[in-house]
């Protein structure tokens, strides 16, 4: 049985997993208090906190596979029973779609992931990596994100909200709370530069006096409108938390005003449009 100190090194997956999978966090503490263990619901750096201490001894790596297992989306269950049971499987050949974000990032198995597949091969599942990359012409690469939220520091609170919330839906998003990792070292300006204007499908606008006034949202947004002046599409979705004109956005822009609208309402507004 792995211990708490085996799957330390995996802390940060399994934080975004447990972000990742459905159900809200009532219903995630429901099912570890279900195991008598008692998790906070303030964030899941606390939840992993809690796990690993009560579970130090006995094997914290038990309580995140059965979490896994249980949260997963069936198909991907259905296959796992298959390997168990002496079936050989090829999760990314089968199931690419489903596994990529449950297993994997960038393109690369997650370290919890890894650890899972191992846990189950130790028990009898018989599962084989899948098959070497064509090599056809790849098609044009998709947006690496579906949305980039820029906004101003002053709103940060209510944005992260949202942001939490789009994440839990399953959407690709840059907000940069997110990719300190990524950030770290980078040449903001050439970076912030390249997301803003090539590499996102749309930019939530979150208006306010702040990011009218402010430094970096002058920035983003710079790169915003370029983006939007060529596409044959709507890119930039304005949400107002004030009365504020933003220089460059024409006022015949669809907004929506969210001064009286909770987060979760506005995640779900941008899902809805992002997914159409």
């Amino acid at each position: 049985m792995l211990l708490a100190r085996d799957v330390a090194v995996v802390e940060t997956d399994f934080i975004q997993v447990l972000e990742h999978i459905p159900g809200t966090k009532d219903q995630k503490q429901e099912y570890f208090l279900s195991r008598n263990i008692r998790v906070p619901r303030t964030n899941y750096e606390s939840t992993w906190e809690v796990l690993t201490e009560r579970l130090h001894h006995s094997g914290a790596a038990s309580a995140v596979f059965e979490c896994l297992r249980v949260q997963m989306p069936s198909r991907l269950r259905e296959l796992l029973q298959q390997a168990r049971k002496g079936k050989v499987v090829s999760l990314r050949a089968n199931e690419p779609a489903i596994v990529l974000d449950f297993f994997f990032q960038n393109g690369n198995l997650r370290r919890v992931g890894e650890l899972f597949l191992e846990k189950l091969q130790a028990q009898g599942a018989r599962l084989v990596k899948g098959p070497a990359p064509s090599a056809s012409p790849k098609p044009k690469p998709a947006k690496r994100y579906e949305i980039a939220l820029s906004f101003a520091g002053e709103d940060r609170p209510f944005v992260e909200a949202v942001a939490r919330n789009l994440r839990s839906l399953g959407v690709t998003l840059f907000y940069d709370a997110f990719h300190q990792t990524d950030l770290l070292g980078k040449d903001l300006t050439v970076h912030f530069a390249e997301i803003y204007k090539d590499k996102a499908n749309y930019c939530a606008m979150f208006i306010s006096n702040h990011y009218v006034s402010k430094t970096w949202p002058q920035f983003e947004r710079q790169h915003a409108l370029a983006r939007a002046i060529v596409e044959k599409r709507e890119y930039i979705l304005p949400l107002r938390l004030d009365n504020s004109e933003v220089p460059g956005l024409s006022p015949t822009i669809g907004y929506i005003n969210i001064r009286d609208t909770t987060p979760e309402a506005v995640a779900d507004l941008l899902f809805r449009k992002i997914r159409g």
